[in-house]
């Protein structure tokens, strides 16, 4: 898990950022924005697999001990493909649950570190071990803030390196393993990836964690360029982010409100998603304790196993966007956007029958960090004008259901209402 600065600087950053949003909105005149696309869709297949969730699977003294009754089953129900955790060679238990996780078409991603294993060439051992789980391995897991951690008696950088490239070289030497995707190692503060420099990967991986704030703080001036130094012209990974929900946690990173993670939680996803990040791996599925530790509240799940809002809309969107994996060329929608679109985002997906999926949001804060306190957006009115021709049209808010909220037939275009959480419009062209 990811060291944090104190809270005050997070609250200083917070304040900040509330009076530049504050001075762009008083000096802004015009009081609406047209925007015109004629834009390629992204299949939404891709979009689904754009996420995971971490887990840990052998912490038998927290709540994922109820492996049969509530992970699996919750698994299931969430819909994602991809986890991520780790499991050292002689824990055959819990190497049996990510083997059982591989029926569900479930994978895994595994930390592979010098604190599980004696050598980095121990990772083939246990792939072999579960060959049907794993899809990738990842490398040592924020060691620069841990100044006692030494690999062949090298702190960070230098033992993170030469184990780097001895796991990228057992992986890569074995014929049962070369085709394993090697993740980079990762650093908890984005300014120590300069120490750390290039190492051997086939794909960065980054904990870019927000800090209770927005889902991009921090993400385009500061983590996605540290993490290039790392893994040079490599496509990324974020193989940890998230928000926890112990607001009076005393230190360390700032928590939200579960109602605050139900909106950053699938933007998050969405952002991460139109900057070309290849997947988001949120952290946790669930609550490991039921306290005010906030490493133990970082849960899509409350510790008996009942849904956070971010569960639900995690899971709403995989059911509303679950299309057949078949490969296809998506089309060209063309479209319009006008009216209060300031700080209205979006992503454009289709499935494989032609279906569009429009999803909109304001990228704006939904916590107040100083006070502790939801922020009630509000709604911003947008024109959507529709030049391809349409047969009919749905909307869907999948943080309340995922039922449609409005039908339409052969619309020209559709008055929208937008506020801090995603809105689907399904488009069936005619």
């Amino acid at each position: 898990m990811k060291a944090w600065l104190p809270i005050w600087r997070h609250r200083r950053q917070y304040l900040l950022m509330v009076l530049i949003s504050a001075v762009f909105a008083c000096s802004t005149v015009l009081p609406s924005q047209s925007q015109s696309f004629s834009e390629t869709a992204r299949s939404a297949s891709s979009f689904i697999d754009a996420v995971g969730v971490v887990v840990h699977l052998n912490r038998a003294e927290s709540a994922y001990s109820e492996y049969d009754s509530v992970i699996r089953p919750r698994l299931q129900e969430l819909g994602v493909s991809h986890i991520r955790d780790g499991v050292t060679l002689d824990d055959v238990e819990t190497q049996q649950k990510f083997a059982d996780l591989a029926t569900l078409d479930i994978k895994s991603t595994l930390v592979m570190d010098p604190r599980d294993q004696d050598t980095a060439s121990v990772a083939v051992d246990i792939v072999k071990a579960i060959p049907t789980s794993v899809e990738a391995v990842e490398g040592p897991n924020e060691w620069d803030v841990w100044e006692d951690l030494t690999y062949k008696g090298h702190p960070f950088p230098e033992g993170v390196r030469t184990f780097q490239s001895e796991l990228y070289d057992a992986i890569k030497a074995d014929p049962v393993t070369t085709n394993l995707n090697v993740l980079s190692p990762t650093v908890a503060l984005w300014a120590n990836a300069s120490q750390l420099g290039a190492v051997d990967c086939d794909y960065g991986a980054m904990h870019s964690y927000p800090g209770g704030e927005p889902p991009t703080a921090g993400l385009d001036w500061n983590w996605i360029p540290a993490t290039k130094q790392i893994c040079p012209d490599k496509p990324l990974i974020a193989t940890e982010s998230g928000w926890h929900n112990a607001l009076s946690a005393e230190s360390g990173q700032p928590g939200i409100s579960e109602s605050a993670g139900g909106k950053y939680v699938p933007r998050l996803w969405l952002e991460y998603f139109n900057r070309g990040i290849q997947r988001v791996y949120l952290n946790e599925l669930i609550n490991k304790w039921d306290n005010n530790d906030k490493e133990g509240n970082f849960g899509l799940l409350r510790q008996d196993g009942s849904p956070k809002p971010a569960f639900t809309v995690v899971k709403n969107l995989i059911t509303l966007l679950q299309d057949v994996e078949a490969q296809f060329s998506p089309d060209i929608l063309n479209y319009a956007m006008t009216g209060e679109t300031t700080n209205v985002h979006h992503t454009l997906l289709q499935k494989q029958n032609g279906r569009f999926y429009l999803i909109l949001w304001q990228e704006v804060p939904s916590f107040d960090l100083l006070n502790q306190s939801d922020i009630s957006v509000p709604y911003q009115t947008v024109t959507l004008s529709l030049d391809t021709v349409i047969g009919s049209a749905k909307l869907y808010q999948p943080l309340q259901a995922i039922t449609p909220t409005a039908e339409y037939t052969n619309p020209k275009s559709l008055i929208l209402t937008v506020n801090d959480a995603p809105l689907v419009v399904e488009l069936v062209p005619a």
